[in-house]
């Protein structure tokens, strides 16, 4: 199988690796090899912040540059920052968050979406919004946009099916957690739906 990579961009604190983890048990789930890797930054609270996710065969874990099959950003400059990891197929599904770092002129977020519109298919929602709506949380955007993601990437879908994602889901989160969660990714998914 050929590998399938998923570029996470964010801050620490977004559940990135979290992320990475529910997407790799997936994987696990369906008999892929997964391989996630954090880079470039501390995973601490505001910290910038980038995971590799490497479904398929092969054997190192970072994504080269312009080998993204889809990017994930929870934060819009962190996505700006690593979209030379996309190319002209590359699906880009990016968190309607700006979250500007401290003592520097931070683009705005209407100028971000039109920088990387111009390289990649663009996709963008309010998922901190939108989590806080369905489960009160913002912590679950992380989760809400994967559901996003999943449905608008139908190559995602055809390496990982829904019941795999739950699975995945099941063995990061438990109890209410776990509830949460689902919801999320439901209404990222039915988001989705409605986009496309």
């Amino acid at each position: 199988m050929p590998r399938y990579n998923i570029l996470l961009a964010g801050v620490g604190g977004q559940g990135l690796l979290t992320l990475g983890s529910i997407i790799g048990n997936a994987a696990i789930e369906e008999g892929i090899d997964a391989t996630i890797a954090e880079t470039h930054g501390l995973s601490q609270r505001g910290g910038s912040l980038v995971v590799h996710v490497r479904l398929g065969d092969g054997s190192s874990p970072l994504i080269p540059h312009g080998g993204a099959n889809l990017i994930i950003g929870l934060e819009a400059l962190e996505t700006l920052r690593y979209l030379n990891y996309a190319n002209k197929d590359t699906k880009i599904v990016m968190n309607e968050f700006l979250w500007p770092p401290p003592l520097s002129k931070t683009p705005k977020l209407e100028d971000i979406i039109k920088a990387i519109s111009s390289s990649a298919r663009l996709y963008v929602v309010n998922a901190n919004e939108e989590a806080k709506k369905v489960t009160g949380l913002i912590v679950t955007a992380n989760t809400l946009i994967l559901g996003f993601a999943y449905m608008i990437d139908k190559d995602l879908q055809s390496l990982l099916s829904e019941k795999s994602l739950e699975k995945g889901l099941e063995r990061v989160f438990r109890g209410k957690a776990l509830e949460l969660n689902r919801k999320a990714l439901k209404a990222g998914m039915e988001l989705a739906k409605k986009t496309i």
